[in-house]
């Protein structure tokens, strides 16, 4: 009774494909069920069952929805998963629209003869959404072994979670978000755990302390002068919602550079619909939120992409994916990258693999839509929007967890970084940390 297990089953030397078996009370639960997403080996890897009974498992917690923390549960209740799926109101909205979306693409891609399989569809979504079970932040459960769930941060509805045996806590942090984001709460100040699972995105670096306004302003200024298009890739849910109230922020500080603002990307609209139907549990005021969203156009019909193409320059575009690595954003590369009176914009983390990494690593000739293109655009970063806490911000979760932590287990980080950071840690905190390897046990009893 008292021994907990822990296997990792994916987000090991990656940030993708999250999922973590944990053993509580001769219980099996899983902590998200996230799709790999960026290499190459992704299709692959999805492809392959997790390496564990999927009938055995009790229940799933997720963390958050983006898809490569939620993305894998059509998948597992196809193969036989029975029990509930726990996450929060604003998580469980999100992921609905995530599964419809991804089933609808998988859809329209074997069709295309894009791919040559399906992992799921919308009816296997509709059963996965029955399965889906809302808790609230800050309140303790009891299901044969006790979990609670609290603030993370980094989108809507995003938490930690800790489980408690009885005479130990271990604490998944999810992905954690940043003190100071625009929009969203910073992360829970006092989390009381033995263990913890801790993400690693940028546990080797630490965000540029920038002036994001000041920033976006240069960029627009630019365009304005070169009569182009600032195209910005951006994750359809939490990233596009952020820049759209950065702007209306530096609209109206700064009327003069005010220029339309698209946002094209079918998950982003929904996303943002979303967004401005929970705006109280948002930091910022719901009306003033809602009222920069409201200003943006969204595009939603053919229609209104052909006039996009028609439109007067210069203005904005917001579109999906935010690596560059599927979806509307490569239509508007091939458009707009070729020429160098537009900017591309990443605001974001870019994975291994994908076009996105390639233009932040200063890569100029990328393959996209069955060709090669040189991209000509100027390619910027505004590196301080993003949504994972940085080195300091990790550490200073780990500060928040106190003086009864043993071990920190380290995932969801590319391989160098995971190193760099469990060093770290151990350097500055002395605390004992693990940097974890895909379908190895760990027993949490010492």
């Amino acid at each position: 009774m008292d021994n907990m297990k822990l296997v990792f089953y994916g987000a090991t030397s990656t940030v993708t494909g999250s999922k973590t078996l944990l053993e509580i009370n001769n219980k099996k639960v899983l902590v998200d069920s996230g799709m790999y997403q960026g290499d190459k080996d992704s299709t692959k890897k999805n492809q392959v069952l997790p390496n564990f009974n999927i009938n055995a498992i009790d229940a799933i917690f997720l963390t958050h929805a983006h898809y490569d923390h939620c993305g894998y549960l059509p998948v597992l209740i196809k193969n036989g998963f029975k029990g509930k799926i726990y996450c929060t109101e604003g998580t469980r909205k999100i992921v609905e629209l995530i599964l419809r979306d991804s089933a609808s693409i998988q859809a329209y891609e074997f069709k295309e003869g894009k791919s040559q399989s399906i992992l799921y569809d919308l009816d296997d979504v509709d059963a996965t959404l029955s399965h889906l079970r809302s808790v609230s932040l800050n309140k303790w459960y009891d299901k044969g072994f006790r979990f609670i769930y609290e603030e993370a941060g980094h989108i809507l509805g995003a938490a930690n979670i800790t489980f408690d045996n009885g005479t130990k806590k271990i604490c998944f942090s999810g992905d954690v978000g940043r003190r100071d984001d625009l929009i969203h709460n910073p992360p829970q100040k006092n989390i009381q755990a033995n263990y913890l699972v801790l993400e690693s995105t940028y546990g080797d670096r630490l965000h540029k302390k920038e002036d994001s306004i000041e920033i976006l302003k240069k960029h627009i200024e630019r365009i304005i002068s070169t009569n182009g298009v600032l195209l910005i890739p951006a994750f359809a849910v939490a990233r596009a919602q952020v820049l759209m109230y950065l702007m209306s922020e530096l609209f109206a500080k700064e009327p003069q550079v005010k220029i339309p603002v698209y946002l094209d990307t079918p998950m982003g609209v929904r996303a943002t619909r979303l967004y401005m139907g929970m705006a109280d549990s948002l930091k910022v005021d719901p009306e003033q939120f809602n009222e920069a969203m409201k200003s943006v156009k969204f595009i939603e019909y053919s229609s209104d992409t052909k006039k996009l193409a028609r439109t007067k320059k210069p203005f904005i575009l917001i579109s999906s994916s935010g690596m560059i690595s599927g979806g509307k954003v490569l239509k508007y590369m091939e458009m707009y990258g070729k020429h160098e009176n537009n900017t591309i914009l990443i605001t974001g983390f870019q994975g291994e693999g994908t076009i996105g990494r390639k233009l932040v690593e200063e890569e100029r000739e990328i393959y996209l839509l069955g060709h090669s293109m040189e991209v000509k655009a100027h390619v910027e970063k505004l590196e301080s929007l993003s949504a994972h806490a940085d080195r300091d911000e990790l550490i200073e979760f780990i500060q928040k967890v106190g003086p009864s932590l043993k071990k920190v287990f380290l995932n969801h980080g590319e391989e160098e970084t995971v190193i760099h950071f469990a060093k770290s840690i151990e350097e500055r905190l002395k605390i004992k940390t693990i940097n974890v390897e895909d379908g190895k046990t760990y027993l949490l009893d010492s």
